[in-house]
């Protein structure tokens, strides 16, 4: 028996729930190292110290990442660029993030059986 797609893209529903998969743990992982982040800055900024100055570079890598999966995604649901890039810019507020992860969580997962 061959899955069928509901998406649209040709994509089934065991791809959708890989990318989703892939998309909810990047998407956390890249929350997190947003609070990394903002503590970097306010170590380095506010009280001169540069313990954390490594993490700018390894946070931008996760973003990478994030924006692949979040593009995968996309792709495979059928989302168009400008939807992608809102979930990106989104991705940019601090605890936004993780409500924009729940939000497409609960969008997508339906397409996933």
């Amino acid at each position: 028996m061959t899955q069928t797609s509901r998406t649209g893209t040709g994509a089934s529903p065991r791809q959708v729930a890989s990318a989703l998969s892939f998309f909810r743990v990047s998407a956390i992982v890249a929350g997190l190292a947003m609070f990394v982040l903002i503590l970097e800055m306010v170590l380095k900024y506010g009280m001169g110290n540069d313990v954390l100055t490594w993490w700018s570079p390894v946070h931008g890598l996760i973003f990478m990442i994030f924006a692949a999966a979040t593009a995968n995604l996309g792709l495979k649901v059928g989302w168009g660029i400008g939807r992608m890039v809102a979930i990106l810019l989104l991705a940019c507020i601090p605890f936004v993030a993780f409500v924009e992860e729940r939000r497409v969580v609960r969008e997508v997962a339906p397409l996933t059986s």
